[in-house]
C-alpha cells in the first residue's frame, strides 16, 4: 500500500498560522427547528450509544467551538454512516438517519441567523451554521470525502471499540491545528489506499518510533509525543481506513497513533546474527584454549627431557665404574 502513496502533506496556513482545510462545498437544505410533541428523530449520535460497548461514548450534540464546524460536523456523520447533519448555534453538530426530520419543522431561513465564515484551501468561505434552537441541516455528503463501505453501523462501532486490543495501539490524540505544531511532525505522506499498516510500515521505512492516522488518508511519523495531552475518547477516532474499512484512521484533527514494532524480518535477522557471532566467539575461545593447551603441553615436555637425559647419562656412567671393578676384581 505504501508505493500507492500519491502525495507529501504540506500544510499550507492562514495569517494566523492556522492550518487550511479544503472547502467542503455543501448547500444546506433549509432552517429547521424542533417540534417538541413528538419525540426527537434526530438524534442519531445518542442512538450509538451501548451498554455493550462501555467506553466508547458518543456526545449528542458534539460541539466544537471552531469557524469549521460545517466541515468537521458533516465528515463526522459521513463517518458514521449517517444521511443527515446539522448545526445549531454556531457549534452544535447533530447526525440523523433517513427520518431525522420527521420532527423536525422547516422555517423561514432568517431563523438560522448565524454564518461561519471560515479560510480554505480556495479561499474565505461562509455557510449558515443555524440559530438559537434552530438547525442548518445539509445532508452528509461531501464530494472529495466518501464514506465508508463494505461495513455496517454495527460492525464499524464493533471496530472502534476494539481498536485498543491492538497491542500497539496508544490511542486517540487531538492534534495541533497551527503550522509547525502538529503531534507527529517529521513526515507525513497521504493516500486513497491508507491502512494502519500501509502507514506503519512507512513510518518503520524512516526508522520513527510512532505512527499517527489522521482525516482518513493521511500518515505522520514521529519519535515522540505527549501521551496524556490531548488525549480523547475513542468516539472522536471515527474515520474508516479507505484502504481497509475494518481499521480507523484517526478523525478531523485526531490521530490513532501506534507504536511502531519491530519487524519481525528483521528481528529474525539480528537474532540469526547474534547466534552466528557467539557462535564464532566460543568456536574461536575453543581454538585458543586448544593452542595454549598444545603449547603448554610442548614446553612442558622440552623442558623436562634434558633431565631425562642427565639420568640416562649418570646410570650409563655409573654402569661403566662397575663394569671396570668388576675386571679389577
Amino acid at each position: 500500500m505504501v508505493d500507492e502513496i500519491i502525495e507529501i502533506c504540506i500544510d499550507k496556513c492562514d495569517e494566523n498560522g492556522e492550518i487550511l482545510r479544503q472547502d467542503p462545498q455543501v448547500t444546506p437544505l433549509g432552517c429547521f427547528i424542533r417540534n417538541y410533541t413528538v419525540n426527537d428523530s434526530f438524534n442519531g449520535l445518542d442512538t450509538l450509544n451501548s451498554p455493550s460497548r462501555p467506553g466508547l461514548i458518543f456526545l449528542d450534540p458534539y460541539t466544537n467551538q471552531n469557524s469549521k464546524i460545517i466541515g468537521y460536523c458533516i465528515k463526522h456523520c459521513i463517518d458514521l454512516k449517517f444521511n443527515y447533519s446539522a448545526i445549531e448555534n454556531g457549534s452544535n453538530c447533530r447526525c440523523g438517519y433517513a427520518n431525522a426530520l420527521q420532527s423536525y419543522i422547516q422555517v423561514d431561513d432568517n431563523t438560522c441567523n448565524l454564518s461561519c465564515t471560515m479560510n480554505t484551501l480556495t479561499g474565505t468561505v461562509t455557510y449558515l451554521c443555524g440559530g438559537k434552537e434552530a438547525y442548518t441541516v445539509y445532508k452528509a455528503e461531501i464530494q472529495y470525502y466518501t464514506p465508508p463501505y463494505n461495513v455496517t453501523i454495527e460492525e464499524k462501532l464493533d471496530i472502534m471499540y476494539n481498536v485498543d486490543k491492538n497491542p500497539n495501539y496508544r490511542g486517540c490524540i487531538q492534534d495541533e491545528k497551527f503550522c509547525g505544531k502538529r503531534i507527529l511532525s517529521s513526515s507525513c505522506l497521504s493516500a486513497e489506499s491508507m491502512t494502519v499498516d500501509a502507514c506503519i510500515d512507512n513510518c518503520r521505512k524512516g526508522n520513527y518510533k510512532y505512527a499517527g492516522l489522521e482525516a482518513r488518508a493521511q500518515c505522520f511519523c514521529g519519535n515522540s509525543y505527549d501521551s496524556m495531552e490531548g488525549l480523547l475518547g475513542s468516539g472522536y477516532c471515527s474515520a474508516s481506513c479507505p484502504g481497509n474499512n475494518s481499521q480507523i484512521c484517526g478523525s478531523i484533527w485526531a490521530l490513532s497513533i501506534y507504536e511502531v514494532p519491530i519487524n519481525s524480518i528483521d528481528s529474525h535477522s539480528n537474532h540469526k546474527e547474534l547466534v552466528l557471532k557467539v557462535s564464532l566467539g566460543v568456536s574461536i575461545s575453543t581454538l585458543l584454549i586448544i593452542i595454549l593447551l598444545m603449547v603448554g603441553f610442548l614446553v612442558f615436555k622440552r623442558i623436562k627431557n634434558p633431565f631425562c637425559k642427565s639420568d640416562s647419562s649418570n646410570n650409563s656412567d655409573k654402569n661403566t665404574i662397575d663394569d671396570i671393578d668388576i675386571i679389577h676384581q
